[in-house]
């Protein structure tokens, strides 16, 4: 049975390290230069701090899915929190049917809990669920571009 719940976070990053490892290949840009190497530990100082929030999906308690957030006064408006989504996986044999747009939908509303002023969700070009978010209530913000220096 697939459950969706808000975790620990320190429990969480130590788990959850395989699953960032299919998330790394199947994502992250330029592996040859820049290698898998999660900082957990300030992942878990910034969980105490209160400014990271972990959402989970399992699957008879296996890890399936994960929602981080990362929730601060913005450096630009002080006085305007947001939640920024700092990554967002379903393991690929999840994404069929209605587990993602449920799982989208539902850490969506609980970072709302938070009261954010902003909720801002990052996706890359090359799995595109922007039509799911403008479902859920999204819009088109911005493009982001990198340049990866050897």
């Amino acid at each position: 049975m697939i459950e969706f719940k808000k975790e620990e976070g320190r429990p969480f990053f130590e788990e959850a390290q395989e699953l960032f490892k299919q998330h790394y290949e199947e994502i992250a840009e330029r592996t040859d230069v820049i290698k898998f190497d999660p900082n957990v530990e300030r992942y878990g100082q910034l969980y105490d701090l209160g400014v990271i929030e972990v959402h989970t999906a399992r699957d008879d308690g296996k890890l399936v899915g994960y929602s981080v957030w990362i929730v601060f006064p913005h450096l630009h408006y002080k006085s305007s929190v947001t939640a920024s989504s700092d990554i967002l996986y379903i393991h690929p044999d999840y994404r069929k049917g209605l587990m993602g747009f449920g799982f989208l939908r539902w850490t969506i509303e609980e970072i709302k809990k938070r009261r954010p002023q902003r909720i801002l969700l990052h996706v890359k070009p090359s799995i595109d669920y922007g039509p799911i978010l403008e479902r859920l209530g999204a819009k088109y913000f911005e493009k982001t571009y990198s340049i990866v220096l050897e």
